[in-house]
């Protein structure tokens, strides 16, 4: 497999900035382009699935309980279903880096079009997967998933989403643990909701639902 360039065509169309790269403890050791930090390269002992970095899903409740999902719409992993949005901290030039709330914050702006203040720091767990619809990308985070509640209307952005609904955590747990069964390129949700409800249930439970 041939090295890939830093110039990345596709990506170079796409907005850009960097996220906080971590080391295996989970510390910070720099920043990096998002893009690049996604790719899969050639390294001296094999395939290398991009820079570990820091991740954020947010999953926003109703009071039933019940969790928006979002059929993602993504350069990498695109047509499975995560939690009500995804995203990355975020730095520009200079800038301070966001907070994992401030991130939380903008994304569910940017994917739902509505204001909210106040997360919860539910889970956090490390993950890595090579997108199979597009093996050239991938996924190596430290993902924090970050919890709200919110019972009122959402304005769903089609840029970053296909779909989105409500759905209860035992059906998304089902789901989830099914969807291992299938080949790869068959599974409907992303591998971080695999990657989260692989860990004991109770614990998901009480990081999504614990208020």
């Amino acid at each position: 497999m041939r090295l890939i360039s830093r110039v990345d065509p596709i990506a170079a169309v796409m907005e850009r900035y960097r996220i906080p790269l971590v080391n295996g403890s989970g510390r910070t050791i720099g920043y990096g382009d998002r893009w690049w930090a996604h790719r899969v390269r050639d390294g001296p002992d094999g395939l290398i699935l991009g820079d570990k970095h820091v991740g954020i899903t947010i999953a926003c409740l109703d009071d039933d309980g019940r969790i928006l999902v979002q059929l993602r719409r993504h350069r990498i992993f695109d047509k499975v279903w995560s939690l009500s949005g995804d995203t990355h901290p975020r730095k520009y030039g200079t800038r301070k880096v966001e907070t994992l709330s401030e991130a939380a914050r903008r994304c569910a702006k940017e994917d739902l079009g509505v204001v909210i203040t106040r997360w919860r720091n539910g889970v956090s767990l490390s993950y890595s997967a090579r997108d199979p619809r597009d093996p050239r990308y991938c996924e190596n985070e430290l993902l924090h998933v970050l919890a709200t509640k919110h019972d009122g209307l959402v304005h769903m952005n089609r840029k970053n989403a296909y779909e989105l609904r409500w759905a209860k955590f035992a059906e998304i747990s089902r789901d989830s643990n099914e969807d291992l069964r299938k080949e790869p390129n068959d599974r409907k949700y992303a591998p971080w909701v695999h990657a989260m409800f692989s860990l004991p249930v109770e614990r998901v439970e009480e990081a999504l639902l614990g208020y």
